[in-house]
């Protein structure tokens, strides 16, 4: 008897009929979870997979600048093969093209194996980057059927809410500075509440993420709202980094309204404009993002006494965490001038002219063949040092911590730089900032760093048999794994005499 026939009439919300799509769907396709009956599919390996499944109401109308609400429940079955629409898109710089995206945006997606399992499977949940301002759970980059049919684990990803619709102080929601990071938490309730439907544990949940994905996951680690909702976590190019100090987003909200024409306070008139007016508003900002107070990165989670009560690096909880970044990170920020004059601006006014000229003189005093020392220095303060204050963050409180670097330098046509590990995370050259040779030597560098964080997120260790050895990283022996087509443990990933500079570099400038 073929499903329409078992479940009778089906209808969508709104009405529209999904008859001829579900009657070649088997009910293992068709399951429950919190707020209703969802119909997924299947990948060409089998996979299973849920689109476009609300986790939160859409933030729209009285909903805008608000913390995210509990989706709305819904009757019959709802057509999840379909991705939801990602959020309002914008560029780190400037950017004058038409307004890309929704503020209806806050779905998720979920991958998992055909095949039975005698027990629930470890979950993966990804946290996608683009430096908080783009970027979607839905990219071609980021399915998860390779790491579901791979390491028989159940994948998440999902949409967050991005720019100033999703990090912008407002007087309408205390925890308006770190939507965002609100809608994240959200991602993660749902999947503690619903993963079991899809064959996960609720008790056993990695979260991954890159750059903006990881910064944010480093940013969680500080975050009450957060605890006990992840297990593991592992951060590519990240840390506990960009976060604004208590002050700082009403200076933000005061650029915005300037720009709106409004004066200040008036925040809900702010919040009434048509989304595109929003859109405009928000380009502004960032394209002059060059400053001291924004650093090039206009919007970013907050310290707001609510769901950032301090800096994250003051309040991490003691969770087994991978960490790592690539090996040239600044490369990529070349034409991006914006962050790569911007944020020098803010670490420098931060610290002081002296301190800025002592680490300056470090990077210089300490050259590497054929390599830019002010782009050594960039980097470091990007996503190296950050990197190394939170592994030696959560080893102080208490957490296992194995460190890394991305070192394949033929990932990319500029080398090891930021994002060009994407592919390899995924084994899946499609969809990436880069062009990518997918040669067998480029497969098998691939497989060994799926295959280690896929054991990470299994057993709570990154090793595996190609990789038997991996020290765990202390802050007196820095020892971290180069994942290259040999793989090597080395020691001090910056260097002694730069690290030295960045000593008394206080926790808020990088």
């Amino acid at each position: 008897m073929k499903l329409m026939a078992a479940m009778g009439a089906v209808v969508l919300p709104g009405g529209r009929a999904i008859a001829q799509a579900l009657d070649a769907r088997s009910p293992a396709d068709v399951i429950t979870v919190r707020d209703g009956r969802i119909a997924g599919t299947r990948e060409a390996n089998g996979t299973r997979v849920w689109r476009g499944i609300p986790y939160a109401r859409p933030p729209v109308g009285p909903l805008r600048g608000r913390a995210p609400q509990e989706a709305t429940a819904w009757s019959g079955i709802r057509d999840a093969t379909a991705f939801g629409s990602e959020a309002i898109q914008q560029s780190l710089g400037p950017d004058t093209g038409p307004m890309k995206g929704s503020e209806d945006c806050l779905y998720l997606n979920v991958w998992a194996p055909e095949r039975p399992a005698s027990a629930p499977r470890a979950v993966i949940v990804w946290i996608h980057g683009g430096g908080f301002v783009f970027g979607a759970g839905s990219e071609a980059s980021y399915h998860g059927d390779g790491y579901a049919e791979r390491g028989d684990v159940v994948f998440v990803t999902f949409n967050y809410r991005l720019n100033g619709f999703g990090y912008l102080q407002t007087s309408r929601d205390p925890g308006s500075a770190n939507l965002g990071l609100l809608d994240q938490i959200a991602a993660l309730r749902w999947v503690r509440d619903n993963i079991a439907a899809f064959g996960g544990d609720p008790d056993n949940v990695t979260v991954m993420g890159e750059s903006a994905g990881g910064m944010s996951i480093g940013c969680l680690l500080g975050a009450p709202g957060a605890l006990g909702l992840f297990h593991r976590a592992i951060i590519q190019s990240g840390g506990a980094r960009p976060v604004f100090l208590p002050d700082e987003p009403r200076q933000v909200m005061s650029l915005a309204l300037r720009e709106a024409g409004l004066r200040p306070g008036e925040d809900e008139k702010l919040l009434a404009l048509p989304a595109s007016d929003l859109h405009r508003i928000f380009n502004a900002l960032a394209a002059a993002s060059n400053s001291a107070l924004l650093g090039g990165e206009a919007f970013h989670p907050a310290v707001d006494g609510v769901v950032l009560p301090k800096h994250p690096l003051l309040a991490l909880a003691p969770v087994p965490t991978l960490i790592g970044h690539c090996e040239n990170e600044g490369v990529t920020f070349a034409k991006v001038t914006t962050l790569t004059e911007g944020l020098p601006k803010k670490v420098r006014s931060l610290v002081g002219a002296a301190r800025w000229e002592a680490l300056t003189a470090a990077y210089t005093g300490t050259p590497r063949p054929q390599r830019d020392p002010t782009v050594d220095l960039f980097s470091d303060m990007f996503t190296g040092i950050p990197s190394l204050r939170l592994a030696d963050g959560l080893v102080t409180a208490g957490a296992p911590v194995w460190s890394y670097r991305f070192d394949y330098e033929k990932a990319s046509p500029i080398g090891a730089a930021h994002a060009s590990d994407i592919a390899f995370t995924f084994g899946q050259p499609k969809g990436v900032p880069f062009p990518v040779d997918w040669t067998a030597e480029a497969r098998a560098v691939s497989d060994l760093m799926r295959d280690s964080f896929i054991a990470f997120a299994k057993t709570g260790s990154p090793e595996t048999a190609a990789l038997p050895q991996w020290p765990r990283h202390d802050p007196d022996g820095l020892h971290y794994l180069r994942f290259d087509v040999k793989p090597s443990v080395a020691r001090d990933v910056i260097g002694a005499a730069r690290r030295a500079a960045w000593k008394p570099v206080p926790v808020n400038a990088v």
